[in-house]
């Protein structure tokens, strides 16, 4: 007799994605026909507020056989994130928010329903959801998406179940993909668990797998009802009742699952993806800046919680982090494809969140006084800008702090031309401090007059010695840490900052050191140093803005190429013989893409890159594949890390966008610029503008820890924000908290039901025990769950002045959320 094997059935999509009319009663119609029959839910939950309008008596139908057997096992949602994003490429906090406003959402439809599994059709993995999933009541999940692999696939590891373990210690009972499961053979989307093949099957039970399970999880609007398991006899079952039936049945092996096992595959350096995660980045940032402003003015000045614009804000920038954005991008009517929308759901949540920022700020005509907000946890000295003024051009000026004393200020004027005041200020811990803009003797300096020149440059600041050649391409030749034994950070005879891409069409490479550049010190002052460079490459124009501060290690630079015409930049043309299951494809290959070298001297050994709520130790050898069989994690979210073999030293390369990066035998590291050409589906990922994107560079003592890393990549994505203000006669600084030690960051802070909510991450790879100053007065401060239940009540000690302490201790790379009740400032 034949043993019997389990296969988790499904429907994926939503209104956004593909949810047809006649979805809701083809489901209850096939589950009654079918008694046998189980399903597993991956729909969009913005879907029900559609449905339940244009399919109304359907859909009462549905929520009601729902209500009926949902307990029994038949039906369960298993991904109830908002827009079912790949996680690994957005933030931990947007994350958080998926997960919460999503699960809100299908309750209001379907009160009864339990969060008890995360299966996902995609491959919407990142290493730290145990803690999170744990966070909202999740006990198990699924490590595989067997039927869409076209964005990429996790490692094969392990048999019926596996302990995986997040980074921060959680550990969460998983189905993983087999170690024996493996990538099809007729296919570049699927693996052999997808529809219980024979072979596939045989081999299971040959290589110890006592309970083997396949899994399918349907488009919304497949109409051919149960999917067919090939293997007889096999049994349908929701996730859930396959872990509840298996979990005592056999030991599950530990699995530490890291970054590296989620093998993503999208169309990196291609224009269209650059424009959507530069945008979904900018949206993250601007909004949880916004919220924690918000709660500042709620706690110093009174003002309401705006509860429903923060959802609606929050409701867009997740549709924006929808994985069709990121895997289809140009699918949908002529303006109304995946970007078009990303376009309008990131300026929607820009505006909401503009908006929310800017209230704090009273209006004013007489420019004098400025305040600046701190949305992070410590202290922070650093330059702010705002736009100057009208009447203040051309007039002398000084910025003053709150005790009269002058601080460093430059004006600026940005890309677009705009002028600029830039100052230095140093502002506590969540919380603002106000500076005033006061008459001054000085004279101002002289307009600098920007001469663009082939004459070599040399830079000199506290931090570096730099040598800008112009007959090398504008690169930079050499470049000196004065803090760090003046060591030589590049390599002998090589050119950091080049571009270098394949030029299909040419067939041949292109360097930006191949060309001449002009150059010039384009600004000069109390802040900081720009440097601008102009070149061509393979008749591209293009320029780079280069800053070094005079008060922070960290290099900036911005990149704009203006093409001329359509580039084809890749490993070879595809444009006529593009097949879907051919494994090799032009847009795998990163080497052959337009990218920045950082030709880094003696630190080629380790790297190091950060993830939502994690930072990985990478164990490639290099980054660079071809293949769809062979995808490696070569993806860069805020910044990689790259030190030397004594780890006494390292270089981070921050990003403004989530993208890949490189590293092989004969480059250290490079950042992807560029992919133009054909790519998944065959489309043509062209260029449709120009191209610009920021980076940095921070060059530090010490391991990516040491160096702070993750400290100064806040800083760079969470600037301080400044504004002329009316509010003069207020205090002249204010904080809510100060965290006190390093490796704290302080990823969100929101009200709700009028208490404080603060979530609090350790940055860190080892557990860690760091007091917290509160400015406020509380009656409680409790540690919460995801969901808002409470953990433990926390204790805290009255230092005086309206000032409490508490000590809380978190895992490496860990959460705690804390609700602090009854809040009222000082």
């Amino acid at each position: 007799m034949s043993q019997t094997t389990w296969f988790t059935d499904g429907y994926h999509g939503g209104v956004y994605g593909h949810y047809p009319q006649w979805q809701a009663q083809f489901m209850v119609e096939q589950l009654k026909k079918d008694p046998g029959w189980a399903i597993n839910l991956e729909i969009e939950p913005e879907t029900w507020d559609t449905i339940s309008v244009t399919d109304a008596e359907n859909f009462k139908v549905f929520q009601a056989y729902f209500e009926k057997e949902s307990p029994s096992g038949r039906v369960e949602f298993v991904n109830p994130t908002w827009s079912q994003p790949y996680c690994y490429n957005i933030s931990g906090e947007s994350i958080i928010r998926q997960f919460h406003y999503g699960m809100a959402k299908t309750r209001e439809y379907f009160p009864s329903a339990s969060f008890l599994t995360y299966a996902v059709e995609e491959p919407c993995f990142t290493s730290s959801l145990p803690q999170i999933l744990q966070g909202f009541g999740f006990k198990y999940a699924v490590l595989r998406n067997p039927n869409t692999c076209w964005g990429g696939y996790t490692s094969a590891f392990g048999k019926d179940l596996v302990n995986w373990i997040g980074p921060d210690g959680t550990s969460m009972l998983a189905v993983p993909r087999y170690a024996v499961e493996e990538l099809s053979t007729e296919s570049t989307w699927q693996t052999e668990s997808w529809t219980n093949s024979n072979s596939f099957i045989e081999k299971c039970f040959a290589n110890g797998i006592k309970y083997p399970v396949g899994m399918c999880f349907q488009d919304a609007g497949w109409d051919g009802g149960p999917w067919k398991s090939v293997y007889k006899p096999t049994l349908y079952t929701t996730w859930t009742n396959y872990f509840e039936m298996t979990k005592r049945k056999v030991e599950p092996e530990d699995w530490h699952f890291t970054q590296e096992d989620i093998k993503p595959g999208l169309v990196w350096g291609s224009q269209v993806l650059q424009e959507i995660a530069r945008r979904v980045r900018v949206s993250e940032n601007l909004l949880v800046t916004a919220e924690k402003m918000a709660a500042m003015d709620y706690l110093f000045n009174g003002e309401s919680w705006p509860e429903k614009d923060f959802a609606e804000a929050w409701r867009t920038v997740m549709l924006a982090q929808h994985h069709d954005c990121w895997i289809v991008p140009y699918n949908g009517r002529p303006g109304d494809t995946w970007v078009d929308k990303v376009v309008r759901w990131t300026d929607a949540t820009n505006q909401i969140a503009s908006e929310k920022i800017l209230s704090l700020f009273d209006s004013t005509d007489k420019f004098e006084y400025i305040r600046v907000y701190n949305t992070l946890g410590s202290t922070r000295k650093e330059e702010v800008a705002l736009i100057l003024p009208e009447h203040l051009r051309g007039r002398k000026i000084v910025v003053v702090d709150a005790k009269g004393e002058p601080v460093p200020h430059q004006l600026s004027k940005d890309a677009k031309g705009e002028l600029k005041l830039l100052f230095e200020a140093s502002v506590p811990g969540m919380g603002y401090a106000t500076y005033r803009v006061k008459q001054s003797d000085k004279e101002l300096p002289p307009e600098k007059k920007v001469n663009l020149s082939s004459e070599r440059l040399t830079i000199e600041t506290d931090y570096y010695l730099v040598i800008v050649d112009p007959a090398q391409g504008g690169t930079i030749t050499s470049l000196i840490d004065k803090k760090n034994g003046n060591r030589q950070l590049i390599q002998n005879g090589e050119y950091l900052n080049d571009l270098r891409g394949f030029f299909y069409k040419e067939n041949r490479f292109y360097e930006g050191s191949e060309s001449p550049a002009t150059a010039s010190v384009i600004e000069e002052g109390e802040l900081f140093t720009r440097v601008k460079v102009e070149n061509q490459i393979a008749g591209h124009n293009y320029y780079q803005w280069i800053t070094f501060y005079k008060n922070n290690p960290r290099i900036d630079f911005t990149l704009h190429i203006d093409w001329d015409g359509q580039p084809r930049i890749g490993a070879y043309d595809q444009d006529d013989n593009y097949e879907a299951t051919d494994r090799n494809k032009a847009f795998y290959n990163d080497d052959y893409k337009l990218h920045v070298r950082f030709p880094f001297n003696g630190i080629d050994r380790k790297i190091y890159k950060n993830a939502p709520f994690d930072v990985t130790e990478s164990q490639l050898d290099n980054t660079l594949y071809s293949s769809w069989d062979s995808i490696k994690h070569n993806v860069i979210l805020n910044w990689v890390d790259i030190i030397g073999q004594e780890q006494d030293y390292g270089v981070a390369l921050f990003s403004d966008h989530t993208t890949s990066y490189l590293q092989s035998d004969s480059l250290p590291l490079g950042l992807t610029v560029q992919y133009a050409g054909r790519a998944l589906w065959g489309r043509d990922y062209g260029v449709h503008g120009p191209t610009e994107i920021r980076y940095a560079l921070l060059p530090h003592s010490g391991d990516w820890e040491k160096g702070e890393v993750e400290k100064a990549s806040s800083q760079w994505n969470e600037p301080m924000v400044a504004q002329f203000t009316a509010r003069s006669s207020e205090l002249q600084e204010r904080s809510i908290l100060e965290t006190t030690g390093d490796n704290l960051e302080i990823t969100s802070m929101v009200v709700e039901n009028d208490n404080l909510f603060i979530r609090i991450y350790n940055t860190s790879s080892r557990e860690i025990s760091r007091e917290v100053i509160w400015n406020c007065s509380v009656d409680k401060i409790e540690q919460v769950d995801l969901k808002g239940d409470p953990i433990r009540e926390l204790s805290f000690v009255n230092k005086g002045d309206g000032r409490l302490l508490t000590t809380i201790s978190i895992p490496q790379f860990g959460f705690v959320t804390l609700r602090l009740i009854a809040t009222a400032t000082t």
